[in-house]
């Protein structure tokens, strides 16, 4: 079983939302900037639902999601999957094959797979547009939002070096703006070297990013009220199947010419 990833949702949009989705993209191709932008009504309407169908504020966090791609454009997938093969077949990221009780989609993130020194914290963000493109046209999620859960078992001191203060603000920026309506991340398997790690990062983090975390430590009832151990594998007190990363890494590939399609626009925005 997996989740829907590749499929544009049929949903059904009522009157009044058409006709927001339809105003905003009149903003949008009227603005010189903003209409480098994919501009059809799925794409549009990720910003609607993170800013409750409200079109004037979903136009300024276009507007502020823009400048943020000007400003740092090593910061956001360009390409496609296929470009950063070798990084994301560290096995460090997959989606489960099932929703959590809210009816987000599951990232599993491995934080002790990825090899710190061969990568960056820029590099990572750009890894996981292309993850989030697998899910993020489909209208359950959109509505929904993305769960994930970020295994720190096997994490390293060389993160710290990822922590400077320029890249926590951009990264936390980024979070802060990213089209997508909820993001819950559960953290499992903590350390003292993580907590750390949190005292660099929590004072760069406005209240909305602060609730975004959940801490679990090991305590799998815990995260169980969050996502049914149905979908879960056993190293979470799951009774679901094991993820099979090589599997999922392979429809991240199968994807990659609609990825890269959907990616291009930000060519456009790059100094």
């Amino acid at each position: 079983m997996s989740v829907s990833v590749t499929v544009p949702s049929n949903e059904t949009l009522n009157k009044d939302v058409q006709n927001r989705v339809k105003k905003l993209q009149k903003l949008v191709l009227e603005d010189d900037v903003l209409k480098k932008l994919r501009t059809e009504e799925i794409y549009l309407l990720r910003f609607l639902r993170c800013e409750n169908f409200n079109v004037a504020e979903a136009l300024q966090r276009i507007k502020a999601y823009c400048n943020l791609l000007i400003d740092q454009p090593l910061w956001f997938g360009k390409a496609s999957p296929l470009e950063k093969k070798e990084k994301i077949e560290f096995k460090d990221k997959v989606f489960l094959g099932g929703r959590d009780k809210a009816g987000r989609p599951v990232l599993i993130l491995k934080t002790g797979k990825i090899r710190v020194s061969d990568t960056k914290f820029a590099e990572q963000a750009v890894i996981l547009d292309y993850w989030f493109e697998l899910v993020l046209d489909d209208s359950q999620t959109q509505a929904a939002g993305v769960s994930a859960i970020v295994d720190m078992d096997g994490y390293s001191w060389k993160y710290l070096s990822w922590f400077t203060p320029s890249n926590v603000r951009v990264a936390a920026k980024k979070m802060n703006l990213y089209p997508i309506r909820d993001i819950v991340i559960h953290v499992v398997n903590t350390s003292l070297l993580l907590n750390a790690s949190i005292k660099i990062i929590w004072p760069f983090l406005n209240e909305r990013l602060k609730n975004m975390f959940k801490f679990h430590f090991a305590n799998w009832s815990s995260l169980h009220e969050h996502i049914n151990p149905d979908i879960l594998p056993p190293e979470y007190g799951g009774n679901g199947p094991e993820r099979d990363f090589e599997d999922g890494i392979r429809i991240l590939f199968d994807q990659d010419d609609m990825i890269a399609a959907k990616l291009k626009y930000r060519q456009a925005f790059s100094k």
